[in-house]
Formats: C-alpha cells, structure tokens, sequence
C-alpha cells in the first residue's frame, strides 16, 4: 500500500495563473506565423501494451494536473490567463494512434510529424495531444507529443518528462496515487477580478522601483552611465541591431519541414574541449558551418560584408525557487560567422559572442516588459514577431535525460525536439539522450527550398567542428 503523505502532485507547472511572457506566447496565435508549438518525437525500442500506455497517461494527468488544465482568458483577451481543471478532460482525444504512412521509414515518419504540428490545438482544450506511431523498421515505435509553449520551455519540458518516465521497464504499483483533480469553474469575470487583484499587489513594487529611480540621482553621473549602457543593449537584445539576414533564406510560409540528426555526446564534448570552449559553443558553430556549405553549394555564398548571420539563442534565466513549468528564458543575438571556415576560430568566436550575450544589461528586457505586453491585444502583439522573423537561425540546447528510461514496457532509445518557428528560418534544437545528442530541426519551407541538400550541409558542418577531436565518430540522419 502507497503512503498517502506522498500520493500527490508533482511540483511542476502549478502555477494557477500565465506569467506574462507564456501570455505573450498563448496569444501569437492569433498570428498563424507565431503559432507556440513545441514537440518531442521520442523513438521506442518496441511496441507498448496500449493498456499500459493509456494508464500511463491517466495517471501522468493526475501527477501535473498542468495536463489536465485548459486556459480561461478575459472577455478582453488581455492580462495574464487562468489555467483551470477542464470539467469535459477527455484523454481519448488527446492520446491517439496512428500507423506510420508510405514506406514506414523515419523520412515519412518526419513528414507525419511536421504535419502534426502545424495543425493547431484546440484552445478550447488542455493544449496538449499525444500519438503513438506504428509500423517503424525494427520493430521499433515512435510517441510524438506536442504542447503549447505557454505550458513550459524546453528544459522544464525535460523535468517533467524526467518525472513522468519510468526508470523501469516493468510496472511500478508503489509509485503515488494522486487523486483526479476536480474541475475549476472559472469565468472570464473571475480572470478579471484576478487579473485586477494582482495589478493592486504590484503597486508596492512599482512604487519602490520608483523610489530607487529617485535614489539614483543622488549620483547622477553613474545613473546616466547605466542608463546609457542599457539603451544601447536594448536593440541588440530586441534584435534591431545586427546583422541583415540572408537573401536566400528571406521566404516565410507556414509550412513547417522536419529533420533529425545524431551526434556522438563525447565526440561533440571533445571537439570543444579542443577549442576551449563549451559543447554549446561548437554546437553552434556546426550549425553556423551547416549555413555556410548550404549557400556555397547553391552558388550563393554571403562574403563580405555579409559575412555574418543573424542567430538568436535562449538563455534560461530559470532560479532554484522557480517551478518547472512555464517559461523562463531570456534571448541572446549573436552575429555569427558564417563565412568562417576554419572550425577552430568559429568556435572560439562563437564562444565570445555567447559570452557577451550572457551579459547584456538589458538581457532580461522581454520578462521586464512581460507585465505590460500581456495587456495588450493579440493584434498588437503579433507586430513584435518582427523581432525574430529576421532571424536566420535560432538555436537552442537543453540539457537530457540522464538515466534510461521507459513508458509502457518500451524503452526510450532517441529523445528529438522541435521548437515552433516564430518567424525566423531555421529553429534547431539539441538535447543529450543518454551518450547520444540529438538534435531536431525545424526548417520554414520556403526558406529551405533544397531540405535534402540542407540535411547534408548540416552533417557536414557538425563533422568540421567534430574534427576538432580525435577519432570522432559520423554524424548520421535519421532517414
């Protein structure tokens, strides 16, 4: 029998109420361009007893009840949403399966998935739904979860999928029982009438920032020397400084294309320890590498003095104090060299651009300003998707899973991500599977006209920077 002082909850997204910024991200979706998909494509080494899995889900809604939760905005669609216990939860809509089409090989499986993601959740709903894949060589399956951004970023996606997975192929009845949670009936007035009660409980806040504005002119020598540090951080930060992006990749649509890569964790560690620089840094420059073989093999090499290309990355400004859900994260720009062909000096300049992003006074403005953007409506909004639409490429890497772990009786073998494209060209993300770095793309089509000629600049831009390290292994597609 269970302890009962255990059967609860995770500590994980339960937060009754959108902080401003994944209010900002639930409403871009009134822009079809902005859509705050993200999505993990897990590979599993065999078939799940469907039972089992279904259980799995159900008992999964009942430890972050966070699945469970639909969101309840303002009759106004401003301020900061509710998410409530959905009284019609269905899980039969949200898990479904499916049995992968055309030649059952990953390329197709890639190409349902894509598809998958660009349709959108039902806003109506828990904005989450869950698929079980069939028909993978080997004998393998695949689960392919997508969820609104607002939900959670990346790593906290990570922590609670490290929570939710089993360390065990067998069941597990001693784990807790949390019960269901009950249905919240909230109204659009109960989301105003918070909404107002928290604009009350900032004024103390706003009065002391008030207060230390006052102070500073005590000295006003250095307050103007800060002041004016941050106004010149503030369109680097915002990205409307920089570099132009390329005219190659200047197509947007709203078609998304898929593709995932392996790469050896230790080779890809060795390679930056040659360097002198984080695993970050030379992944990077190997996607950057990618860039630059992509526009040569199309006869459209940048040079100068386009020899740069604008690239965003995230930076997690994520606490101990914090929860695991919700966002947390604060963007970084760089002016990556994508001209540079030596891997050495590419990611040792990357490492510098990094390190002063890190830095940047105004590093934090958009969680700064969060309060204030999420009152404004989803029009309005949408006319700051400028900011990363100039983007060639964003770029992000979270840490993995370290341990196996399985659903179902099926072990987890691959873990690929894929982040929305709000905008910009290329999104890319890398997350480290036990030795394995996995890493998905997710390519605007328009803007990558030849994605099989892109697939190859990309192996071979990693493989540059890998032959930093002896005796590295191939970088291999999933195909």
């Amino acid at each position: 029998m269970t302890d009962p002082t255990v059967d609860r909850p995770l500590d994980w997204a339960n937060e009754p109420a959108m902080s401003p910024v994944d209010a900002v991200m639930w409403r871009g979706n009134a822009d079809r361009r902005l859509r705050a998909t993200i999505c993990m494509l897990e590979i599993w080494d065999q078939m799940p007893d469907w039972d089992r899995l279904v259980a799995a889900h159900e008992w999964g809604s009942r430890m972050a009840p966070r699945f469970r939760q639909r969101v309840v905005d303002s009759p106004f669609g401003t301020g900061t949403p509710t998410w409530a216990v959905d009284p019609d939860f269905d899980l039969d809509y949200h898990l479904r399966r499916l049995r992968v089409g055309g030649d059952g090989s990953y390329a197709e499986l890639l190409k349902t998935c894509a598809q998958l993601a660009m349709t959108p959740l039902d806003p109506m709903r828990p904005p989450w739904e869950g698929y079980l894949v069939e028909g993978l060589p080997d004998g393998r399956t695949a689960y392919f979860l997508k969820a609104h951004h607002a939900m959670t970023d990346g790593l906290g996606a990570i922590i609670g999928l490290a929570q939710l997975h089993s360390r065990t192929r067998e069941p597990s009845p001693s784990k807790p029982q949390p019960p269901a949670p009950a249905p919240d009936l909230v109204t659009g007035l109960d989301v105003v009438r918070r909404q107002v009660g928290e604009e009350v409980r900032r004024l103390p806040a706003r009065l002391d920032v008030a207060t230390d504005v006052a102070r500073s002119l005590v000295r006003p020598r250095e307050a103007l020397r800060k002041t004016l540090r941050y106004g010149r951080s503030v369109p680097r930060v915002a990205g409307l400084a920089g570099p132009a992006g390329s005219p190659l990749l200047a197509q947007r649509s709203l078609s998304w294309r898929f593709s995932a890569f392996d790469v050896a964790f230790a080779d890809l560690r060795a390679a930056a320890k040659a360097a002198r620089a984080s695993v970050n840094d030379a992944y990077l420059a190997g996607l950057v590498g990618g860039f630059r073989i992509y526009h040569q093999q199309l006869g459209a090499p940048l040079g100068a003095p386009l020899g740069a290309m604008p690239v965003a990355i995230p930076i997690s400004v994520r606490t101990a104090s914090d929860t695991a859900g919700g966002n947390r994260i604060a963007v970084g720009r760089l002016a990556a060299p994508v001209e540079m062909e030596d891997p050495f000096e590419r990611v040792l300049t990357i490492r510098e651009q990094v390190r002063l992003a890190r830095h940047e006074p105004a590093l934090d403005i958009f969680n700064t300003l969060g309060p204030t953007l999420a009152w404004l409506p989803a029009g309005i909004l949408a006319k700051f998707g400028g900011t990363t639409a100039m983007n060639d490429l964003q770029a992000s890497n979270v840490p993995g899973i370290p341990f196996d772990v399985y659903v179902a009786g099926a072990k987890v073998e691959r873990m690929y991500p894929f982040g929305p494209l709000p905008g910009c060209a290329v999104m890319a993300t890398m997350i480290t599977h036990g030795p394995t770095a996995c890493l998905g793309i997710n390519a605007d089509a328009a803007a990558i006209t030849e994605p099989d000629l892109f697939a190859e600049s990309i192996v071979a831009g990693i493989t540059e920077v890998l032959s930093l390290a002896p005796d590295a292994g191939p970088v291999t597609q999933l195909a």
